[in-house]
Parts: structure tokens; C-alpha cells; sequence
């Protein structure tokens, strides 16, 4: 087809005289005085539309007919040039004649091209189907504005063109015809929408254009959709259901690309792990985020938490004024998606990705690092390990954004294929708290009194964690520095994949040292605080870190920490900040020694360590994550979303149907054990379809009498 060159004309359909003054001034001053308009509608509105058109010196046509009628008339006045219906509620704002063209212009097999609006079916924004009421500070400029600043220009396909405003190519008129004069006007448009499918030609939205629209379109309520039209054509019906409904198509990007341009980014955040009584790195992460996020006047934060919350969380979280707080019993009640739902950390089961999924329309999932992806060690067997390798390919490969703290750490996801390069993004930590931030000083009770000063090795027992390294690094100290202080070990064992079990061989064979090491276990918050602050060093020779908090919350307290330039900690840190040594103790423990024997060289090098983190913000992080938030809506959804949709309904299906048969006939029909093979079913069949079949199989299994065939069972 050719590109469409003709000028376009413009047809008013005026239904109610209220509010047709608002059309009419909106089309005046956004259109252009050349262009052709032609007026109709009920005999009351057009005289008022009439009267209003010639007060502001503009001409018009005017035709004694509404809808269908009037568009034939209108078509048949001016052949060869496209018509653009707009309904008497309309309100078109700048530029919209001429973007309704160039969409055309750009696509030359569209029959038809219908902008966005407040209150156009499934065409509205910010929510669809659901009118929004043009309010004072949301005029239809206003709106058409933001939308633009923010569109995809996409121009995603539609089953059928909208009434309330819709430019229709002439060749489409042309090739689809007339429209159903004995049609509503919704319906009618919609017949002639599916003709012109039939014929080849496509239906587009200008997703960079909004019009106002004063009320609901008649016809096109959600669910209620064209019924005539729907007869006539019996696809049409499922293919606007698909338009209204589906959230992984085109349209659906489009439209949640626009509602973000008229509302606050809404972000539902998993803060389930909330629960946990000790204050792990994820715990920190995920309070701060919440604060961060809600502080902003841009975003509107939801954390679904635990039934029970720790106290010193309570308390954190009790400083977030705008937070929206909710759990999944709550949610299960008063179900609502947000725009984006954000899990910060891994999936460890598809049943939490399908409950994240009801919590918000894109989901983005943080991947703090691989180390539990490839080692098998901190799982009870094989199986576990291959099932949670399974489920966060499945988790990473359906989420739409995946965010790494590193580039260390989105490196190692790139490399395993689990995500592609365009869904990940780098959003780092905030080096210190603004939130969770614990004032309170304890010694733990397990620490002896003394004087002597002690190196301090945080963390859960992992074996990537390095405890054995942090003891061979005392021995070193002790042995050949002479230097006279002591290790505490602080953390949790673990049950899967600790080192524990070598760190006490290592002690049964250096008594001399083993001594000098105090293991603590688990510790409270206040206690680390203390251990931290009075520690000589902190120890963080970790191989591996998705981040690294340690050196920073160390540094923040004046104490330096002892760090490999490995991993993501050489992101932040200046390899010179880094004193070990991977992994050698004895030329570790060279470098070591001098910061612990001159209490300025120490102070320093915190000092040193606590600067490199100055640009690390939450507030930063907060910027990085409405990032991720965003890009994750404007990305197209992943082949495997539709797929797993796909299958989540056949599954549906086939366990509707499946309820529906009683638990009798079940047990004849069971494809595991089927009591009626299919030749015996053939014969029951072909007895019940007779009109005394019923009766006849009843006596025969009563006894008395037999049927005239024989089951081979």
C-alpha cells in the first residue's frame, strides 16, 4: 500500500450537548484553520457544537448524521483523504492531527491509528481499562506532555480502532468498506476493524499521544466489549480480551511506560527476610533500601514483611514516615500489583517467583553473587545444588531486570549466560547505615577481660570466607613479628559448606597459637559494634563478595580492616588500601605488621578505607535501583514469560477440566489405570446414545439382563 499523502478530515461525532464546548475549544485551538472538519451527532449537540465552531470563526461541515451513518456520508464527501473520528468528549491537545499522520505515514499497511487517553477502554492511562478523571493538575496538555517526554513510540497492533479517536487510512476504507449503519457506533467501528484485518491491514496505537476523554467510552467497558460485532467476527471478542488483559504484550509495555510517565514509580519490595533475629548483610541491604527509596518523592514503596519483625528492624523501619507496609496474608485479601516488584536477593524456589509475580507488574530480582550457584558444598546433596542451579536460571532467565552489586558480580552471571547484558545493571551499596544504625556498645561476655590486642574475623563460617587463612595469618604475626595479640572469631557455623571442620584441625595442631584464638559464635548487633570499634584490625580475607560491607562499616568505626584486592572488593578500594597478600600469610603478615605496631599508620589506613566509601550512598544506590525499576519496564518481556504463561493456563485447563469429573468416572477413565479400555468405551457409547441406552445398562449391571456385547476385560 502507499504511503497516506491526502489530507485527512476530521469528523465530529457530538452525542450530548453538556460537554461538547470542551471538544470543540480543545480541537480549535490544537488544530490547524486548513483542515477539514465535519460535524455531526444528535440534532441538540450539533447545534450547540455548531453555534460554538462559528464563534470562533472556524468553518465546518455540517452532516445530519451520527455515527455509522455519519462516517459514510463523510467518506463518501471526501474520497481518497483518511477520516479521523473523534468522539464530541474527546479534548485533543497540540500536535495531534499531525502525529496521528505520521504514524500512518510510517506504517503503510495500518487501516487504522488511535491514540492513548485518560478513559479509553483499553486504550487508558495510567491505568488500563479504568477511566482516570481529569483533575486540575492533570490537563490534557499536561498529560500529552509527560506521556511524549517518555514514550517508546512502539506503535504496538490492536485488534480494532477505539470511537473516541482514531485516524482510518482511506485505502482501508477503500478495501474494508462501509460501516454497519444499524451498529453502534463502538460496534460498528469495530466490525469494520475486524474487515479491515481480514484484508491484511493492521490497527496501531500512537503511544506517544494522549487526548483527553470526558467519561467512559458506551460499549467499551472492561468485559463488556462490541457484543454484535463480537458475533459477527468471534475472534475479534478474544482478541480484545488479549488487548485488555495480557501483561507481557507490547501494548502492556507501552502502557506501563505511560502510566509511569503520569504517576509515581510504584515498587512493591520483598522484605520477607526481615524475620531473621541476626543483622546479616541482606538484612542492612534491604532496610536501607526501603528507607532510601521511600525518602524519594518520586517513588512509592510497599514492603510485604514478616508477620514478626525483630525489634532493632522495627525500629528501623519505624523511621520510614512514607513507607507502605503490608504482608502476604494482606495481600492474599487485597491483592494489587505495583509496577515493578523487586526480590533483593536469589530465588530459591519458582513458587516464590509466581508469588512475586502477583505482587507487581515487572519483576527484578538482585543476584548478590554466584557462590552458592557453584559450590556444591553448602548443599545436604547434588540434587539440592542442581535444583537451586535450576531455579535461578528460571528465576534470572523470567525476571525483566536483574540487579548485581558489581561488576565482579554481573561479570559472573554474564559468563554463566543466566542473564542477558541488556536486563542486568550495577547498582552498588551504601558504604555506611542511615538507617539500621546501632549505637549501643557491648563486650561480648565470652570475651575474656584483657589488655593484649586482638584482630577481629567477622562473618558466618563459609569456607570462602577464609577463617584458616585469618589463623595462619596470626601464626605468621605471632611468629615472626612478634607481635602478641589474639583472633576472635565471630559468626555462625553453618550446617552446609562451613570451614569449621579444618579451622579445628588447624587449632588441635598449633596449640601455641590456638591459644591466643577466642571463637565467640553468633553475637548481637551491640556486640559487634564493640568488637569492631576495639578491634586492633578486622580481618576480611574473603576469596569471594558479590560487595563487601565489612571494610567499610570497620572504617566507619576507625578501625582499619585487612582486605584482599580480589573480587568486587578492587572495585572501591585502591589495591594500595589492600594489605593481603592472596593468599600467603608470610607476605601478608610483612605488610600487616607495621599497621598494627603504629596505631597512626592504623588510624590512617581506616581513615584511607572510610574516604574510598564516600561516594558510596544509599541514596546512590537508591538512583541505581528507580534506574533498574525503569529499564525493566520499558524492556521487552522475556520469550520465557510468555512461555511460562503459556503452560501455567494449559495447566489451568487441564485441572478445570479435571475437577469436573466426578471421582467415579475418573477411576474409569484414569490414563494410569483405566477400567474401560477404548473399544469398551466405543460400545457404552453406542449404547447410551440410544434413547432407552440408560435403561438398558442400568439392568444389565442390576442383573437382570445381559448386554448385547462382551468387554475383554
Amino acid at each position: 500500500m502507499s504511503t497516506e499523502s491526502a489530507a485527512p478530515v476530521v469528523v465530529i461525532d457530538a452525542g450530548r450537548p453538556d460537554g461538547i464546548a470542551r471538544g470543540v475549544q480543545a480541537l480549535v485551538q490544537a488544530t490547524a484553520a486548513d483542515v477539514t472538519v465535519v460535524l455531526g451527532g444528535t440534532s441538540e449537540a450539533r447545534a450547540v457544537a455548531q453555534e460554538l465552531f462559528g464563534a470562533a470563526s472556524r468553518a465546518v461541515t455540517v452532516i445530519d448524521e451520527a455515527g455509522a451513518a455519519l462516517w459514510n456520508a463523510a467518506s463518501g464527501r471526501h474520497p481518497g483523504q483518511p477520516l479521523v473520528l473523534v468522539d464530541g468528549a474527546t479534548e485533543p491537545v497540540p500536535g495531534w492531527l499531525e502525529t496521528l499522520c505520521a504514524v500512518a505515514a510510517r506504517h503503510p499497511d495500518a487501516a487504522s491509528v488511535t491514540p492513548l487517553s485518560n478513559a479509553a477502554a483499553f486504550l487508558s492511562v495510567p491505568r488500563r481499562n479504568l477511566p482516570w478523571p481529569l483533575l486540575a493538575e492533570h490537563t490534557p496538555q499536561a498529560v500529552a506532555a509527560r506521556v511524549a517526554a517518555e514514550t517508546l513510540s512502539m506503535h504496538p497492533r490492536v485488534p480494532t480502532a477505539l470511537p473516541h479517536c482514531a485516524l482510518l487510512s482511506w485505502p482501508a476504507l477503500e478495501l474494508a468498506g462501509l460501516f454497519e449503519t444499524a451498529l453502534p457506533p463502538g460496534e460498528a467501528l469495530a466490525d469494520w476493524s475486524a474487515r479491515a484485518t481480514a484484508v491484511g491491514l493492521q490497527h496501531l496505537v500512537a503511544d506517544e499521544l494522549v487526548v483527553g476523554h470526558r467519561g467512559e467510552l458506551e460499549g467499551w467497558a472492561s468485559g463488556q466489549w462490541p457484543v454484535q460485532a463480537g458475533d459477527r467476527h468471534p475472534a475479534l471478542r478474544a482478541a480484545v480480551a488479549e488487548a485488555a488483559e495480557s501483561r507481557h504484550s507490547p501494548l502492556s509495555r507501552a502502557l506501563l511506560s505511560a502510566s509511569v510517565a503520569l504517576e509515581p514509580l510504584s515498587v512493591t519490595v520483598d522484605a520477607r527476610c526481615l524475620a531473621a533475629t541476626q543483622v546479616t548483610g541482606t538484612v542492612m541491604h534491604v532496610v536501607e533500601v526501603l528507607g532510601a527509596l521511600s525518602a524519594r518523592d518520586d517513588v512509592r514503596v510497599r514492603a510485604v514483611l514478616p508477620e514478626t519483625v525483630a525489634p532493632v528492624l522495627g525500629a528501623a523501619l519505624g523511621r520510614m514516615e512514607r513507607l507502605d507496609r503490608t504482608t502476604v496474608p494482606q495481600l492474599d485479601t487485597e491483592p494489587s500489583r505495583t509496577h515493578v516488584v523487586h526480590r533483593p536477593w536469589q530465588v530459591d524456589s519458582l513458587a516464590e517467583l509466581a508469588l512475586l509475580d502477583l505482587f507487581g507488574e515487572r519483576t527484578v530480582i538482585t543476584n548478590q553473587d554466584l557462590i552458592a550457584y557453584r559450590t556444591p558444598a553448602v548443599f545436604y546433596s547434588a540434587d539440592a545444588w542442581l535444583d537451586y542451579r535450576r531455579t535461578t536460571r528460571d528465576a534470572l532467565g523470567l525476571a525483566s531486570g536483574v540487579v548485581c552489586f558489581s561488576d565482579a558480580a554481573a561479570e559472573d552471571l554474564l559468563a554463566e549466560d543466566l542473564a542477558a547484558v541488556d536486563r542486568v545493571t550495577v547498582v552498588p551499596l551504601g558504604a555506611e547505615p542511615q538507617y539500621l544504625r546501632i549505637d549501643e556498645a557491648v563486650r561480648p561476655a565470652g570475651l575474656a577481660e584483657g589488655q593484649e590486642p586482638f584482630l577481629l574475623m567477622l562473618g558466618t563460617r563459609f569456607r570462602h570466607k577464609n577463617v584458616g587463612f585469618a589463623l595462619e595469618l596470626l601464626a605468621a604475626l605471632r611468629s615472626s613479628h612478634g607481635w602478641s595479640g589474639r583472633m576472635v572469631l565471630a559468626g555462625a557455623d553453618v550446617l552446609h559448606g562451613s570451614g569449621s571442620a579444618e579451622d579445628a584441625a588447624w587449632m588441635l595442631r598449633n596449640s601455641g597459637h590456638a591459644e591466643h584464638v577466642v571463637d565467640l559464635g553468633p553475637i548481637t548487633e551491640a556486640e559487634k559494634r564493640w568488637l569492631m570499634r576495639e578491634a586492633a584490625a578486622v580481618v576480611y580475607p574473603s576469596a569471594y563478595e558479590g560487595f563487601g560491607l565489612v571494610p567499610f562499616e570497620a572504617a566507619a568505626l576507625g578501625t582499619p580492616c585487612l582486605l584482599a584486592s580480589v573480587s568486587s572488593l578492587r572495585e572501591h578500594l585502591d589495591p594500595e588500601l589492600a594489605l593481603l597478600q592472596p593468599w600467603s600469610a608470610a607476605a601478608s603478615a610483612v605488610r600487616v605488621a607495621p599497621v598494627l605496631g603504629d596505631a597512626a599508620q592504623g588510624s590512617a589506613l581506616a581513615a584511607a578505607q572510610r574516604a574510598a566509601g564516600g561516594a558510596l550512598t544509599w541514596e546512590r544506590t537508591a538512583d541505581g535501583l528507580v534506574d533498574a525499576y525503569r529499564t525493566a519496564i520499558r524492556a521487552p518481556v522475556s520469550s520465557a514469560v510468555r512461555l511460562t504463561d503459556d503452560l501455567a493456563r494449559v495447566e489451568h485447563d487441564y485441572w478445570q477440566l479435571r475437577d469436573q469429573v466426578a471421582s467415579a468416572a475418573w477411576r474409569l477413565i484414569d490414563p494410569d489405570r483405566p477400567l474401560v479400555d477404548e473399544s469398551l468405551a466405543e460400545r457404552l457409547a453406542g449404547v447410551l446414545e440410544q434413547d432407552d441406552g440408560h435403561a438398558r445398562l442400568d439392568r444389565a449391571i442390576s442383573g437382570r439382563r445381559r448386554l448385547p456385547f462382551r468387554s475383554g476385560r
